[in-house]
C-alpha cells in the first residue's frame, strides 16, 4: 500500500509538463532554483511550489551552497517507476499477443 501511495505521488508530479521540464534540466546537472524556474518558464514562487511537489514525490532533493539552494535529481526513485512501467508493459505485451492470435483464428489466418 505504501508503494502505491508513493507511485501516486510520483505520477501526479510527473503529470505536469513544467515539472517534467524541470526534471529534464536536472538530468543534465544540479540547478539553482532560479535556473529551474527559468527552464520551466515559471516565476520563482510558482517554481518553488512545483519544486516542493517534486521533492515530496522524492524525484529531487535540495542542498544549500552559500545563499543559493540547488536542486538535484534523485535517480533512485526512477527504479520504482521503471519497475512499475516494465510490469505493465509485460502484461500488455502478453495481452496484445493473445489478441493477435485470437484475431488470426477468427479471420482464419492461423
Amino acid at each position: 500500500m505504501e508503494n502505491e501511495t508513493h507511485l501516486d505521488t510520483v505520477f501526479y508530479a510527473l503529470a505536469d509538463a513544467r515539472r517534467r521540464r524541470m526534471l529534464e534540466a536536472l538530468a543534465e546537472s544540479p540547478k539553482a532554483v532560479g535556473d529551474l524556474a527559468s527552464s520551466a518558464g515559471l516565476r520563482f514562487s510558482a517554481a518553488s511550489k512545483n519544486i516542493a511537489l517534486l521533492e515530496a514525490a522524492g524525484l529531487l532533493y535540495k542542498s544549500r551552497q552559500g545563499r543559493q539552494i540547488f536542486c538535484h535529481m534523485n535517480f533512485d526513485v526512477w527504479k520504482d517507476v521503471a519497475g512499475y512501467v516494465a510490469m505493465h508493459a509485460k502484461f500488455w505485451s502478453g495481452r496484445l499477443n493473445e489478441l493477435e492470435k485470437y484475431l488470426g483464428e477468427v479471420n482464419g489466418n492461423d
